[in-house]
């Protein structure tokens, strides 16, 4: 479950409650009174109602005070549910856990833990074992110019290593060039590999670092069309990111989709 999405919700409401009592303000001289609406024949009458019960008619003449009476008690009603919807809301989201299930295992003594089979995989023994799938630097064309990274590894090109630096300053799970074989048995090496622990979900990451040369853009096109027939769609599970001649790495954007789709 992404908690982020809750607590976004909770922000859009809390902003929409803000904004129903401002509107409310522009009320303050009718706040005492509320508007009662009866049929008679084929036709609406409207009334008001005041703090201490008496009702009293709205003529024709008067549709204005009708017609703000309705919209006050529309917000009244409105900033009601919302507060209401802002308490769920709330409530869930500070007492809810995702990590729960791996808590309690933690909390278990080794001896007991040796003779349970849980039902979800402790985080540390998910990366062990999606690191031995998922090797990387498997791609055997040499590396002529190589840049490295925080972490040591060599890559091809300065943007890469200003991405590998990103995944690595979030705790992403990460490798680079790992090998795949897409639907027609060819060999591929996306630029990299990254696990989001939360979904155990891998995504691959490819950087396009010439989307200005038509050329390196039409094999770029191929490539994601064969990604495409191998279930490795953008946007599902393929992440991308170009620079060109004219426009340069966009630090922000990377990190949007880091925030988006990794953590």
């Amino acid at each position: 479950m992404k908690i982020d999405e809750l607590k976004n919700e909770l922000q859009r409401i809390r902003e929409q409650k803000d904004y129903v009592k401002q509107q409310l303000k522009e009320y303050a001289d009718v706040s005492g009174y509320s508007l009662v609406v009866r049929k008679s024949n084929k036709w609406f009458q409207y009334y008001y109602r005041t703090n201490e019960g008496s009702v009293e008619y709205i003529p024709a003449t008067n549709r204005i005070l009708a017609t703000r009476l309705a919209q006050k008690d529309y917000y009244v009603k409105l900033l009601k549910e919302i507060e209401c919807q802002e308490r769920v809301i709330w409530s869930f989201v500070n007492k809810y856990s995702d990590s729960f299930i791996g808590e309690l295992l933690k909390g278990l003594s080794d001896g007991r833990k040796q003779l349970i089979e849980p039902i979800v995989i402790p985080d540390e023994e998910f990366i062990i074992s999606w690191r031995a799938k998922h090797l990387g630097n498997e791609n055997s064309i040499e590396i002529s110019m190589p840049y490295a990274t925080n972490r040591g590894e060599r890559v091809r090109s300065k943007s890469e290593k200003i991405l590998a630096d990103l995944f690595n300053s979030y705790g992403l799970v990460y490798c680079y060039e790992p090998h795949i074989v897409l639907y027609n048995g060819q060999k591929c090496y996306p630029d990299f590999a990254i696990l989001n622990i939360r979904e155990r979900k891998t995504y691959y990451w490819e950087h396009f670092g010439l989307a200005s040369d038509d050329n390196y853009s039409e094999k770029n096109l191929e490539k994601l069309a064969k990604y495409e027939k191998s279930g490795i769609i953008l946007g599902e599970n393929l992440i991308i990111s170009t620079e060109s001649s004219g426009v340069s790495l966009d630090i922000y954007l990377i990190e949007k989709k880091i925030k988006d789709y990794l953590l």
